[in-house]
């Protein structure tokens, strides 16, 4: 936005006065410049980021640099170049603003028509955030209708706009602290007994000294984490969805360190990590869970889901009371597959194994030579023709029933 404001007021300048080489060389001029303005809110608000890249951040101890990956990771905070995340550096209003929205999850119009404060441009990008924390009465400008956005946060006012944030205005006394001014003094010790903010080692707690972006890292971690106390902290619904998958719906932003599927039962019987795995949604209110192959659910009876162990960013606890049981949703309940088959087996039931064909099904699997004479004796003697004679004759005898061994020619039989 900054970009084309800057253009658009050096086009117009070129049109009037300048020569087409002249032109083109402010032009070129104007369109640096204009990036190295956009560059110093890129870095602020569009850089997203890991912790570990940082190299001002390697000497925090573990817990300080806990709250830092938090921070980052849940999108509030960026560095200011890609390795530096400025530490020590400063933060103006304007830049808290963004930071203080999103702390509190305040409602943010993105395409704001206009402004509240003269200060504050429709085409700045951190109107929206002021735009946010102004009407939830964390801040109402410096006065005169003005905004100053890029006036440095000290310590005290930070710690106003904190406790404002959690809403506990009602709840600050009146008090008087070495350091403060006397309207934020009641804010301050308010800030110091929540844990929000911590005095410095030797005790004392300089409320106009400018808070760096480290401070208002930790002490936005520690808002943002009671904050989140007071808000359901649970998984809100389950749904068996398409592909084998288990959606799990949290109210809540959570750590992704903490999922173990060992402690995600469905009706009693854990998930196996071995087997089953999962993945988070960008927004870390989703675990989408690819079942393992094979996973079969009940359908005799509504499933059961029990979650434990997840944390959220800020290190709260995510849990669903005894009492209040996890909507489950079948939009596409898993299934059984089918197991990969061996090779194919004509015979079902048979033998896998069987030996050679054999087509006289039900007797003797390796048969004799072919006998045509079924039921006779299977080894035959020579051909006899004469069946039921002596299959071994003498010589032929013409003269059948008569004597075999005739006398001399008889010529005169009787």
């Amino acid at each position: 936005m900054f970009k084309r404001v800057v253009l658009s007021s050096m086009v117009l300048a070129l049109c009037l006065s300048a020569t087409p080489v002249q032109a083109a060389e402010a032009e070129a001029e104007a369109e640096a410049e204009a990036e190295v303005i956009q560059s110093l809110y890129v870095s602020y608000f569009e850089r997203p980021t890991d912790a570990n890249a940082f190299i001002d951040l390697k000497d925090l101890d573990a817990a300080t640099k806990a709250k830092f990956d938090a921070m980052i990771s849940a999108g509030i905070f960026q560095g200011v170049s890609d390795n530096i995340f400025g530490l020590k550096e400063e933060m103006n209003r304007a830049q808290f603003a963004k930071v203080a929205a999103l702390v509190f999850n305040l409602n943010v119009d993105t395409t704001p028509r206009e402004s509240s404060f003269s200060d504050v441009k429709v085409d700045n990008p951190t109107l929206p955030y002021i735009e946010a924390i102004q009407a939830a009465g964390i801040t109402s400008g410096m006065g005169n209708g003005e905004f100053n956005p890029e006036g440095l946060v000290n310590k005290e006012q930070l710690a106003t706009f904190l406790v404002r944030g959690l809403g506990m205005e009602e709840k600050v006394e009146s008090s008087s602290i070495v350091g403060v001014s006397n309207w934020a003094a009641g804010y301050v010790q308010k800030a110091l007994d929540l844990g929000l903010l911590e005095n410095a080692p030797d005790g004392t707690f300089d409320g106009k000294e400018e808070a760096s972006r480290g401070l208002l890292v930790t002490g936005g971690f520690e808002t943002a984490r009671t904050f989140e106390k007071t808000k359901p902290l649970e998984v809100s619904g389950a749904d068996f969805a398409a592909g084998n998958t288990l959606h799990l719906t949290l109210t809540v932003g959570i750590d992704v360190d903490s999922i173990d599927l060992s402690k995600i039962t469905i009706n009693s019987v854990a998930l196996n990590p071995k087997l089953d795995s999962f993945a988070l949604s960008e927004d870390k209110k989703m675990i989408i869970i690819k079942l393992h192959d094979g996973f079969q659910l009940d359908m005799s009876k509504t499933p059961v889901i029990a979650v434990n162990g997840l944390k959220t960013q800020f290190g709260n606890d995510v849990k669903n009371g005894e009492s209040k049981k996890i909507p489950v949703t079948l939009t596409e309940p898993p299934v059984k597959l089918t197991p990969t088959p061996g090779p194919t087996n004509s015979n079902q039931g048979t033998d896998p194994t069987p030996g050679p064909t054999n087509p006289n099904q039900g007797t003797d699997p390796t048969p004799g030579p072919t006998n045509p004479n079924q039921g006779t004796d299977p080894t035959p003697g020579p051909t006899n023709p004469n069946q039921g004679t002596d299959p071994t004759p003498g010589p032929t005898n013409p003269n059948q029933g008569t004597d075999p061994t005739p006398g001399p020619t008889n010529p005169n039989q009787s």
